[in-house]
C-alpha cells in the first residue's frame, strides 16, 4: 500500500497546525541550516525497497514526516504532500573498493537541504560489497535530536515488521502533536510570558559573510576507552555532561580572544522529556529548554573545573522551571502572528552579527539506544548523530553515544570558521577528557 493509498484509507487530515515549538523551530533556521542527521553503520545489506516501503510507513504513524511547512503569515501549518515517491528522498550509491567510504559520508553530511521544498527526511544509502552505511536527515522544522533518535527506532521497527507482513500499515498519530493538552494535563500553566533573554556570551573569532562549504569535524572515543573513563566519572560523583561541559568550556576558553574566563558562558539544552511521566513524548516533536553555565575559573586544573560545573549542573537536574520557560517560550510565539515572529528574529540575527557574540551551545543527545538497534535481521553495529551547522558566530557542540562510544561533532562553515580552530577545540576536549582518570 503506498502513501497516497493510505491517505484516502485511514483519512489522514490534508493539514495539520503548526504548534508554538514548530514556529518557533522555523525561527532557529536563521540561526543554523537545520539539518540534525544521524549515521547508521550496519553489519550487513538491507533491502532498499522495503527501507523505502518503511518511510513511506513512518508518514503514516506519524504524519507530520510527510508534510510541508507552509509559511502562512499569520498562522503556518502543515500540509501533507503527495509528492514523495518522486522525491528522491532514499537513495542508493554504490561504492567501489578504491571509493572512501568516509569521503562519501561527509560529501552525504555535507549535502544541503531545502528546509522548504525537500522532505522531512532524506535517507542516502551508501554500500560497499560488505555492508551499508545508512545516513539519514531530518528536517530540524519538525523534530529536535530526541525527535531523531525516536524516528530511527520507528522507522527500524516498521522496517522490521514489513519483513513480516509486506502489507503492515501502523496506526497513525495526527492528535499527539498537541502539546498544550500534554502541559495542561501535567498543570503546568500555558500562556505566561517567558523570561528574558539571557544576554549573548563571546564566541569564537569568525569572519563575515555568507554561509558556504558545510563541514563537520567528528571525534570518536571508542567502546573499551569510554566506558573506563564514564565509570571513572561516575565513581567521582559526575556526570558525563558535567565531564563534556568542563572541558568545553575550558577548550573554549583557549581559543577565544581576549576574553575574561568569567565571560565564557555556554547554553546547555536540556531534554525536557524526562520530566513526563512517561519520559516520553506522544509524537515526535521539539521539547528541548536551556539551561545557561558560566565559568568561574580558568587557572585551576581540570579537576577543579569539573567540580564547579557539576555543582552548578546539580542545582538545574531537576529544575521544572526548564520545562515552565519552554512551554511559555512556545506559547508566546504561538500568539503572534507568524510574520511578526520572523521580523523579531531576523533582527535578533542582524544584532547578534553586529556584537560578534552568540552563546555556544552544547547538545548531548545522549544514548541513542539502551540496546542493539537493528533492522529486521541487520544490527546497527555503530550510530552516532550529527548536529545542525550554525551560521556564525554560532557554534553548536552535539555529542551521542550509542553502545557505548561516545561521539563529539561541531558542524560548520568553512567561509566563516577556521577549520583548524575547529580541529583544535574538539581535540583540547578529547585530551582534557581522557586525561581525566583516577
Amino acid at each position: 500500500m503506498n502513501v497516497s493509498e493510505v491517505n484516502q484509507n485511514m483519512a489522514i487530515p490534508q493539514r495539520l497546525p503548526a504548534n508554538g515549538s514548530d514556529r518557533f523551530n522555523y525561527m532557529v533556521s536563521y540561526l543554523s541550516d537545520c539539518q540534525l542527521q544521524m549515521v547508521l553503520e550496519m553489519d550487513g545489506h538491507v533491502n532498499q525497497q522495503r527501507l523505502l516501503q518503511a518511510m513511506e510507513a513512518s508518514t503514516v504513524a506519524e504524519p507530520i514526516i510527510g508534510c510541508r511547512f507552509i509559511k502562512d503569515s499569520v498562522r503556518p501549518y502543515w500540509e501533507r504532500r503527495s509528492d514523495l515517491a518522486s522525491s528522491g528522498w532514499c537513495s542508493l550509491q554504490l561504492l567501489s573498493e578504491s571509493d572512501s567510504e568516509e569521503k562519501a559520508i561527509q560529501e552525504w553530511l555535507s549535502s544541503p537541504m531545502d528546509i522548504d521544498a525537500d522532505a522531512m527526511v532524506k535517507v542516502r544509502i551508501l554500500r560497499t560489497s560488505a555492508r551499508d552505511i545508512i545516513c539519514i536527515k531530518l528536517n530540524h522544522l519538525c523534530s529536535d535530536g530526541a525527535g531523531l533518535i525516536e524516528y530511527v527506532h520507528l522507522l527500524a521497527s516498521l522496517y522490521s515488521e514489513l519483513a513480516k507482513n509486506p502489507r503492515y500499515v501502523p496506526e497513525s498519530n495526527p492528535e499527539g502533536r498537541d502539546q498544550s493538552r500534554l502541559f495542561k494535563e501535567m498543570g503546568i500553566p500555558n500562556g505566561g510570558m517567558p523570561q528574558a533573554p539571557e544576554p549573548q556570551g563571546p564566541t569564537l573569532p569568525f569572519t563575515p559573510g555568507e554561509p558556504a562549504i558545510r563541514r563537520q569535524a567528528i571525534r570518536r572515543i571508542p567502546r573499551e576507552e569510554w566506558l573506563e573513563l564514564a565509570q571513572g566519572f561516575k565513581r567521582k560523583g559526575f556526570t558525563v555532561n558535567d565531564v563534556l561541559l568542563a572541558a568545553y568550556m575550558r577548550a573554549l576558553y583557549q581559543q577565544m580572544e581576549n576574553v575574561p574566563a568569567e565571560q565564557v558562558k555556554v547554553m546547555v539544552t536540556v531534554n525536557v522529556r524526562k520530566f513526563l511521566p512517561k519520559g516520553k513524548a506522544d509524537a515526535i516533536y521539539n521539547l528541548s529548554g536551556v539551561v545557561h553555565a558560566t565559568m568561574n575559573q580558568a587557572t585551576g586544573t581540570f579537576a577543579d573545573q569539573v567540580k564547579e560545573v557539576a555543582e552548578f549542573m546539580k542545582n538545574q537536574r531537576d529544575n521544572k522551571e526548564i520545562l515552565h520557560d519552554a512551554v511559555n517560550t512556545f506559547a508566546f510565539v504561538e500568539n503572534f502572528e507568524f510574520d511578526h515572529t520572523l521580523k523579531i528574529i531576523q533582527d535578533v540575527r542582524k544584532q547578534i552579527l553586529a556584537d560578534g557574540k552568540s552563546t555556544p551551545i552544547l547538545s548531548n543527545f545522549g544514548m541513542i539506544s539502551t540496546s542493539q538497534i537493528t533492522f529486521d535481521d541487520v544490527k546497527v553495529a555503530g550510530a552516532y548523530i550529527v548536529s545542525p551547522a550554525y551560521y556564525a558566530p554560532g557554534l553548536m557542540l552535539g555529542v551521542s553515544t550509542y553502545r557505548d562510544c561516545i561521539t563529539l561533532n561541531i558542524s560548520f562553515f568553512e567561509s566563516n570558521t577556521d577549520v583548524g580552530q575547529i580541529e583544535k577545540l574538539l581535540d583540547t576536549m578529547i585530551e582534557e577528557i581522557k586525561s581525566y582518570r583516577e
